[in-house]
């Protein structure tokens, strides 16, 4: 019953989980179709409304210039000139206002079409209201016209007056001299009626009176010809033409509001502000994108078709050249002559001779007879003490028998490894990497010789940056293991096969590297640019079915790892 309800509760809370995680996609559907919308219209409207805006100001710019100037030299025009400049800029206006730009439609026609229709729209705005405040200039400049010439006529008629007035008086003090001269001529004959003297007084005088008369006039109509004058309006001087801009701004006002509204949604929009803050580094992205792929890739196409043919033409790596006297061990006898390669098994029965010797690692030696010494050896070997280390061969197992006996060895942290007996005849030295190693027998007393060899001046050393390799001279026989399998092939039939999987060959074998083929594996990375190539006469070697390093739960992502293991390689490791 309660296996039941741990079942239940555990079916209801990850089917309430999904339920969850379904109710929140399903909520969120709405919003991302919002943000997706705004950001489309942010895409579309924005860009083309800031340039819209900017040519909108650059005309604006333009076009209150060429008003001012325009408008500036006609500051000393006459009355007819300014009505007809007036009636010019009225049409203008009636064709401008008949020119009205409708955007109702325009979202139908894409972003750029409501831009395009702003930016007209606001343009036409700007030149009607330019025109609108030229023309109240213009207006202003014509009554001040008018006005200044109705004076400057006023005081030509003044002037004239003025002139006629002086010609008047002149004459009538001309006449006054006169009569004054001729009565202190005429004495007392003046005063006596009818006698020429008296006559010409008379006239005299007529004529004085009528010259007063004409003076007086004269001086009348100058006194009110003035006195029209000082009634007149006095023009005021008009400053120069200047545009209101904020006239100016309201013509644009519908088109700015777009752009606010535009830039005010963009502003919000955190995915539009992520997309600004990324935008100037897409273009390196996307070439350090392509480097990622196109770099690598033209670098191996480089190697396989240049490095690899030309490191296998280079002469093969030999450790010990044979003599062609050299007789293959028993055991190697034995497996090369079979149908069969494979010499490894899950556990192996390892008979020792009397005054024989083991030394195996504690976790491949699962039963022992009783009674048998068992000691501990702290190192394999002290001469390469860093090779022991690194190869998990230290505290070892030492075995010594006076009598035969039987030992079995098998793997017991690694379900996964097999164990091979290789047995090295005397004279004989085959290379391992002691990797594969985990113990040996031999002779008491007659512990076989481990030789260091360096290939520091070889091609292939340095392409598969093995640049030591150990020898182990006979007779002993060497317990190898290997993942899932091991198998003992003859080199003279020259095979090639997976670098990862070599565990050792006869130090007489001779041993090159090879491309692999073919070449889109290689390129796209699934298959290595070189194989092991072996060959030569009474020449064997040694591999493991399943590379270590192969296998999903061997592979090494930390980088000290793996320089690690590339450095334990190096040193034939």
């Amino acid at each position: 019953m309660g296996h039941l309800a741990i079942v239940l509760f555990q079916f209801l809370r990850r089917n309430l989980l999904l339920f969850i995680f379904i109710v929140l996609c399903l909520a969120s559907v709405p919003w991302i179709q919002r943000e997706w919308e705004h950001i489309q219209r942010i895409v579309d409207e924005l860009p083309a409304l800031q340039g819209a805006e900017k040519h909108v100001s650059e005309r604006q710019v333009a076009l209150v210039g060429a008003f001012g100037q325009h408008v500036r030299q006609l500051s000393g025009a006459p009355v007819r000139k300014l009505d007809a400049e007036i009636h010019a800029i009225d049409e203008d206006i009636r064709r401008l206002e008949r020119e009205k730009v409708s955007i109702l439609f325009a979202p139908v026609k894409g972003a750029d079409s409501v831009a395009a229709r702003l930016q007209k729209e606001a343009i036409r705005r700007v030149e009607i209201d330019l025109r609108y405040q030229a023309r109240d200039y213009l207006v202003a400049l014509r009554a001040r016209a008018v006005v200044a010439g109705d004076r400057d006529a006023a005081v030509r008629k003044r002037e004239q007056l003025r002139h006629v007035h002086l010609k008047a008086y002149q004459a009538y003090q001309l006449s006054r001299a006169q009569l004054a001269q001729v009565r202190r001529d005429a004495v007392w004959l003046g005063r006596i009626p009818y006698t020429a003297q008296y006559l010409r007084l008379k006239k005299l005088e007529k004529a004085e009176e009528v010259l007063l008369a004409a003076n007086n006039r004269a001086y009348r109509n100058f006194l009110a010809q003035s006195n029209l004058i000082k009634g007149l309006p006095n023009p005021n001087a008009l400053s120069a033409f200047q545009v209101d801009q904020k006239r100016l701004a309201s013509a644009t006002a519908v088109l700015r509001d777009r752009l606010q509204q535009a830039e005010n949604l963009a502003a919000q929009n955190h995915v539009w502000q992520a997309y600004l803050a990324v935008r100037p580094v897409l273009p390196a992205a996307l070439g350090v994108l392509l480097g990622w792929w196109l770099i690598p890739a033209a670098i191996r196409t480089g190697f396989y078709f240049v490095l690899a043919p030309l490191a296998a033409r280079r002469p093969p790596i030999v450790i010990r050249k044979s003599d062609g006297n050299v007789v293959a061990a028993p055991l190697l006898n034995k497996t090369l002559g079979g149908d069969r390669s494979r010499i490894s098994a899950v556990s192996q029965l390892v008979r020792l001779a009397s005054e024989d010797e083991m030394l195996i690692r504690p976790d491949y030696c699962q039963s022992q007879p009783a009674g048998i010494l068992v000691t501990t050896k702290l190192l394999f070997n002290w001469h390469h003490w860093l090779t022991s280390i690194a190869a998990h061969l230290w505290m070892l197992k030492r075995l010594r028998v006076t009598q035969e006996a039987e030992i079995v060895v098998s793997s017991t942290v690694d379900a996964l490894d097999e164990i091979a007996l290789v047995e090295i005849a005397p004279g004989e030295s085959f290379v391992l990497q002691p990797r594969g190693l985990v113990g040996m027998v031999y002779k008491a007393g007659q512990r076989p010789t481990i030789r260091s060899h360096w290939r520091i001046g070889t091609m292939h050393a340095w392409l598969t940056f093995q640049l030591r390799y150990l020898a182990f001279e006979g007779p002993a026989t060497l317990i190898v293991k290997g993942c899932r399998g091991v198998r003992l092939e003859s080199a003279a039939a020259s095979r090639a096969i997976s670098q990862e999987a070599t565990l050792g060959f006869s130090a007489n074998a001779h041993y090159a590297i090879v491309r692999a083929e073919p070449f889109l594996p290689y390129l796209r990375g699934t298959q290595p640019l070189f194989y092991d190539k072996f060959d030569g006469h009474n020449a064997c070697y040694l591999y493991e079915e399943v590379p270590r390093n192969a296998r999903e739960d061997r592979q090494q992502h930390n980088p000290l790892q793996m320089l690690a293991d590339a450095t334990m390689k190096a040193f034939g490791i």
